[in-house]
């Protein structure tokens, strides 16, 4: 089988699978943004870290019940965003195949299992929903509706997160379950003008559709804040108000959301390049963004 993808989809880090591959027999080679496997998986005990990212796990949730024998998932280091790990497992339910925790880094998966058709209805969205929120912490009279309270989605934080920004003094944000939230985080965060807030534990950021800790301090920076980078956190010194100019999306949806809400207030126009990147994830973003009353030109 072979894989190819644009951008940095095919840069993404896949060691984690590779080395299952090496131990399980299965060939795999990656060159010039082609990746080829041949081969099968076998029951039996998969190690890989927690900490690269959950979804080497969600893969083989998905796909080990569908082997004759029973398998284990077993984590080596601490899992991070444990919170869609929970809502893969939600998923496979929904469809008729089980697996379950046994501890706090192993994973049973019964083998010989079969999806089954079902009807599921799809929840709202807190990822997306962070930015709205941001939009309302900055002041814009945005009502954000729709949302479980008791969704498994680890981005549910947004509300907590966002009522102890609107709190005074300097505030640390553990993001290692919601790394998602960064950005709409760090906008809100920059217009808290003479408070600091430090973001932390948000390393995993670098390798997202960009440099992600990168691109939220250098175009929040472009646009008038104040953020500092550090191997894996962010340090926001907030500001009155932003100026404005140019912004880069870096081809990725949640920089180019965040720059749209950092417009709000900005005292000048926002240019923003590769504002189609929304499409990933959000495709109706810039209609939603002017229904609500953002002023838009050329999108």
């Amino acid at each position: 089988m072979i894989f190819t993808g644009r951008g940095r989809l095919m840069e993404r880090p896949q060691k984690p699978f590779f080395d299952l591959f090496a131990e399980k027999g299965i060939f795999y080679g990656q060159k010039e943004g082609v990746l080829t496997i041949r081969g099968l998986l076998s029951p039996g005990e998969y190690r890989l870290p927690g900490d690269v990212s959950s979804q080497f796990v969600t893969g083989l949730l998905c796909a080990l019940p569908l082997l004759e024998g029973d398998s284990a998932i077993v984590l080596t280091t601490e899992l991070e965003s444990r919170n869609y790990v929970d809502m893969t497992l939600e998923a496979l339910a929904a469809f008729g195949v089980k697996a379950a925790w046994r501890d706090d880094r192993t994973l049973d998966v019964p083998g010989g299992q079969v999806y089954r058709a079902a009807e599921a209805a799809v929840e709202a969205d807190w990822s997306q929903a962070g930015f709205w929120y941001a939009a309302r912490g900055l002041g814009n009279p945005v009502e954000v509706t729709g949302m479980d309270p008791r969704s498994t989605q680890g981005d549910r934080r947004i509300v907590p997160y966002e009522e102890l920004l609107r709190g005074g003094g300097t505030v640390e944000l553990d993001v290692s379950q919601c790394p998602d939230l960064v950005p709409a985080l760090a906008v809100h965060a920059a217009l808290r003008a003479g408070e600091i807030t430090r973001i932390v534990n948000a390393g995993r950021l670098r390798i997202k559709e960009s440099d992600r800790l990168a691109a939220v301090r250098e175009e929040l920076n472009r646009l008038g804040a104040r953020v500092t980078e550090g191997p894996d956190s962010l340090t926001v010194v907030g500001v009155e108000t932003l100026s404005g100019g140019t912004a880069d999306s870096h081809n990725d949806h949640r920089i180019a959301m965040m720059a749209a809400v950092a417009a709000t207030r900005c005292a000048a126009p926002v240019t923003l390049t590769g504002a189609e990147s929304v499409r990933k994830s959000y495709p109706d973003f810039w209609e939603d963004y002017a229904r609500l009353g953002g002023k838009l030109a050329g999108v």
